[in-house]
């Protein structure tokens, strides 16, 4: 009888066991349900999304993400007609996690003459390629003369492989006036963004690198290339301040921003450095966290504020001159106090050793 009983719940496991995994569903929404909430089934065909399958939201219509959603792709602003869609995402909570092993992971607009919205005060968006063989982008406008916007604010974060705009014809507007966005891998433009460009991590927003990883371009800006980055809006009057987040590992794994463009200005920002690991560096210990590949191109602006026991400064590493300040350079300045402490810890061990 216990073999029989065995036999059973193993047969029962291999016919059901792998049940668990979510269908891969592929809908298009329709809005049939009588509601615009994304988890109502009704408002899909031919039901929810799910899996590695892809949400489609058409031109005209307004999605609020009132659960957590897992899906493959999600495209947005894509049909025949020029209309305006818009995703809320809203709800403390409701997370929306966007993999499959793909290229294109999140499209916000993708008509000509179309509008794609993505307001996100709330909640996680991930986005992520599931394979080892490339890297999954949110591309906010991919076809002529459509325009997007990704609307960044409260407590929003916007977790993501690769951030891509668009260019002079496909207009792309990313503002945070709030939230993090985690960068873990590149954030990048093509060509020049048209005039009429907000700005890039405006407002109390927060910039997170990623454990341990590196921005390879930065080249955010206005048709001008006035300014590519701003931590703060620059404004000494009235300014409005973000956040920078460094993880540091060890002397020489830490995390890093590769930017390509005119200037960076950190004016008025925070500046936060995690020790990850347990990781002490020694007092003295400089880490370049912020280069130009351009080393002719410049970068200034105090910090409102610093972890303790750090310092920050815009230098330049080429001896390029005025107008040349390539590098943001962190330096580890432990208390008089860590060191001494330090040092009677040293003293007892020698002690204890003898």
């Amino acid at each position: 009888m216990r073999r029989i009983g065995v036999f059973l719940v193993f047969t029962f496991l291999l016919t059901f066991g792998t049940t668990v995994k979510a269908a891969d569903v592929s809908a298009t929404w329709t809005g049939a349900g009588g509601n615009n909430n994304w988890s109502n089934a009704a408002n899909w065909n031919p039901g929810l999304p799910s899996g590695a399958g892809t949400a489609t939201i058409g031109d005209g219509n307004t999605v609020n993400l009132d659960t957590s959603q897992s899906v493959g792709i999600v495209l947005l602003n894509t049909g025949a007609s020029a209309g305006t869609t818009t995703l809320n995402i809203a709800t403390s909570g409701a997370n929306l996690d966007i993999h499959k092993n793909s290229t294109e992971l999140f499209r916000v607009s993708g008509v000509a003459g179309g509008t794609g919205i993505v307001n996100h005060s709330a909640g996680t968006v991930t986005v992520s390629r599931i394979d080892a063989g490339g890297t999954g982008e949110v591309r906010l406008s991919t076809a002529a003369n459509c325009t997007a916007y990704y609307n960044l604010s409260g407590t929003g974060v916007l977790d993501f492989e690769v951030l891509n705009k668009g260019d002079r014809t496909r207009p792309a507007y990313f503002t945070a006036t709030g939230g993090t966005l985690v960068a873990r891998n590149l954030i990048n433009k093509f060509g020049l963004i048209n005039d009429g460009y907000t700005g890039f991590l405006q407002g109390q927003a927060k910039l997170e690198i990623g454990a341990i990883g590196t921005v390879k371009a930065i080249g955010f800006g206005n048709a001008s290339n006035l300014m590519d980055y701003t931590v703060g809006n620059g404004d000494e009057v009235n300014p409005t301040y973000g956040t920078m987040v460094f993880d540091v590992a060890s002397a020489s794994l830490f995390d890093t921003i590769l930017q390509y463009g005119n200037v960076a200005d950190t004016f008025g920002a925070t500046l936060i450095i995690q020790l990850l690991g347990g990781y002490v560096p020694d007092a003295g210990t400089t880490f370049d966290v912020w280069t130009f590949s351009d080393k002719t191109k410049a970068g200034s602006g105090l910090f409102a504020s610093i972890s303790a026991n750090w310092s920050a400064e815009w230098v330049d590493t080429d001896g390029g001159g005025s107008g040349s300040t390539d590098t943001l350079r962190l330096k580890y300045i432990p208390e008089p106090a860590t060191i001494a402490l330090f040092g009677l810890g040293l003293l007892a061990l020698r002690r204890n050793k003898k």
